[in-house]
């Protein structure tokens, strides 16, 4: 698991060496793999697509022209076409050494001058995406330094092996609570809440027939929501610890799992008869087709979510259905986030192959007490979020197995 020093200061005043942060967290059990101190990246900045033309010589690469503040435009070869005229860029100028050795010259391509680089995420080390350029928001300063525009200058990410009997530590907040303890310095979770508007009376419901699978289930109506990207600083999170940004609402429940060690679930609550949310086990060869597009044949022993009309549309603690899902045209959601067996959720996760940061973190088991605490992080995180906010409905549903 990865950790990031500026989220951990968000729980806590942590200051200190990152290589001595790291030997504390390792005599705390939390044994850290690789320190990173993130490269400044100097020499590259924020530049405008001014131009995209075919290369005349190369059905493989085109010639891009970037802008950066004010000047004449630069052409650069490129064999990415993710890009479109206006888009934000990260672009490596000439001279720019990068994080893996290369340094950066002007250079002809199939006889087409090259005067620096666009650049993926990969390439600058902030997340695996090698497939096409790195498409910035449109709020940043043109020639701006790019880290100083990302929020990251001097931040340091950590790579932790968490034991199995260590689930408190499998979140942000879990590592700053044993970091803090051993800094002697104060820790605390903030409280954050949006103000409920209305009743859910009616709008959702939820039944547990199997207690031991799940003892408790809480969850919340939101309305008003509106699907889009996710601002820049929580997908860059969400990038370096390992997780594709998706969406707005998508990128909302992995951002506070990570945080929190909660994992939740999302369903679009216009697709969900009546709101109404049922947890049993499964009736051998029962079959539910999951986010992957994948039909999966369950056995009894597998807890499953179910809608109205007892139809799965979840395997409980793995993965949820594609009945269900959020899309672009979801405005209303209601979000699931439950308590599950481990046991249950192990051998279901193993036996269908589909292990996730959600899976591994209720395999090892979840926080019963702050379940509440993370329904209201979710809700005020998505408000923040959505241009114009949303709705929270009612109060938190809570149901106990």
């Amino acid at each position: 698991m990865k950790v990031l020093l500026s989220w951990l200061r968000e729980f806590a005043p942590i200051e200190g060496d990152p290589h001595e942060l790291a030997d504390h967290m390792s005599d705390l059990g939390m044994a850290v793999e690789a320190t990173q101190i993130l490269n400044s990246l100097d020499g590259v900045v924020v530049a405008r697509v001014a131009d995209l033309r075919p290369h005349p010589k190369a059905d493989r690469i085109q010639l891009v022209d970037v802008e950066i503040d004010n000047g004449e435009p630069m052409q650069v070869c490129c064999g990415a076409f993710n890009m479109s005229v206006g888009d934000l860029i990260p672009f490596a100028t000439i001279g720019t050494v990068m994080p893996d050795g290369m340094e950066i010259a002007q250079r002809k391509m199939r006889g087409e001058m090259s005067n620096g680089m666009c650049c993926s995420a990969a390439e600058l080390g902030l997340g695996a995406d090698h497939d096409g350029i790195m498409i910035l928001p449109d709020n940043l300063e043109t020639g701006a330094p790019l880290m100083q525009e990302l929020g990251l200058v001097g931040d340091v990410l950590w790579d932790l092996e968490i034991n199995p009997n260590r689930p408190d530590a499998m979140s942000i907040a879990g590592v700053a609570r044993d970091l803090a303890a051993r800094l002697n310095v104060p820790f605390q979770i903030p409280e954050r809440s949006v103000t409920p508007t209305g009743s859910d009376q009616g709008l959702a419901s939820i039944e547990i027939a199997d207690g031991d699978l799940c003892p408790r289930f809480t969850g919340r109506v939101l309305t008003g929501v509106s699907v889009g990207e996710s601002p820049l600083w929580m997908q860059m999170r969400l990038t370096l610890l390992g997780m594709r940004p998706i969406n707005s609402v998508v990128d909302v429940s992995n951002y506070v799992m990570l945080e929190l060690g909660t994992p939740n679930h999302t369903y679009d609550l216009s697709l969900l008869p009546n709101g109404h949310i049922g947890v049993r086990r499964a009736t051998a060869g029962e079959k539910i087709t999951t986010l992957d597009d994948q039909e999966r044949t369950l056995q009894s022993n597998d807890g499953v979510i179910v809608n109205e009309a007892d139809e799965p549309i979840g395997i409980a603690g793995v993965m949820g259905g594609a009945s269900t899902e959020i899309s672009d045209s979801t405005n209303s959601v209601l979000l699931e986030l439950a308590c599950w067996e481990p046991e249950s959720i192990a051998r279901t996760s193993q036996r269908l192959g589909l292990r996730s940061e959600a899976s591994a973190r209720f395999e090892r088991g979840t926080d019963w007490q702050i379940s509440v605490t993370a329904v209201e992080r979710f809700c005020d995180l998505l408000n923040e979020i959505t241009p114009g906010g949303i709705e929270v409905v009612g109060e938190v549903l809570d149901v106990a197995g």
